[in-house]
Order: C-alpha cells, then sequence, then structure tokens
C-alpha cells in the first residue's frame, strides 16, 4: 500500500510557462509602444495586453482559475467594467 505524498504534484512546468507568456506579452508591449501607431489606437492595445496579463497573473497566481465561481466572478466583473469605461474613455 502507497502512502500518499503531503506535498502536492510539482507545477513549474505549467508556472514556468505562464512566465513566458507574460515575458511574451511584454515584449509586444515594448514593440507596439515602440510602433508608429496613433495614441487612441496604442492606448487600447496596450490596455488589452495589460488587462490580459492581470488575468493570467490572477488566474495562476493567485490561484483564482481552481476556486469557486463566485470568487472569480467577484474578481472578474470590477475588471471587466473597469476596461469597459476605460476603452469608452479613450474612444470618446
Amino acid at each position: 500500500m502507497q502512502v500518499p505524498s503531503a506535498q502536492p504534484a510539482r507545477r513549474w512546468p505549467l508556472y514556468l510557462g505562464v512566465f513566458l507568456v507574460l515575458i511574451l506579452l511584454t515584449v509586444i508591449e515594448i514593440m507596439v509602444a515602440g510602433s508608429g501607431v496613433t495614441p487612441p489606437a496604442l492606448n487600447v492595445i496596450l490596455l488589452a495586453l495589460s488587462f490580459s496579463k492581470a488575468g493570467l497573473v490572477a488566474a495562476f497566481y493567485m490561484h483564482l482559475r481552481g476556486d469557486h465561481r463566485l470568487y472569480t466572478a467577484i474578481f472578474v466583473l470590477p475588471v471587466l467594467l473597469l476596461m469597459v469605461f476605460a476603452v469608452l474613455s479613450v474612444l470618446i
């Protein structure tokens, strides 16, 4: 009979993959910021990239991905509203 270990399974590959995606998104942000995109479009693109990075951090490093749906909704709803208002303020 095998005794279950007290330590959870290692998740290094998952966290390393998320970290690499975050680095890639940061590089894309730097490339977009250095390009000749006009300021309103630049703001929308950078906001979308920033919110996607924040979503990855919240889902994987804050462990919202495995939490109850109510906790995720409590976190995601204000972020979505903030994103809508930010995009509307840029476009108007």
